[in-house]
């Protein structure tokens, strides 16, 4: 462990891994599948006003 206080030593022996190195900035393999894709819905209108059956009375079942 050069350049390592024993602290430090003793993290990176638990979690497994050698070095502590940021990926900030930097492309890494295969993290271009991680992230979702944003999927627009379809905009259905729905009438509120001028409705047969009257203005006050609840919308049709389709939501």
């Amino acid at each position: 462990p050069e350049g390592l206080d024993d602290e430090t030593w003793e993290i990176v022996k638990v979690m497994g891994f050698g070095a502590f190195k940021t990926t900030k900035e930097t492309k890494v393999p295969g993290n271009d599948k991680n992230y979702g894709v944003r999927k627009d819905k379809k905009m259905e209108a729905r009438q509120y006003m001028n409705r047969q059956g009257g203005f006050n009375r609840p919308l049709s079942p389709g939501r």
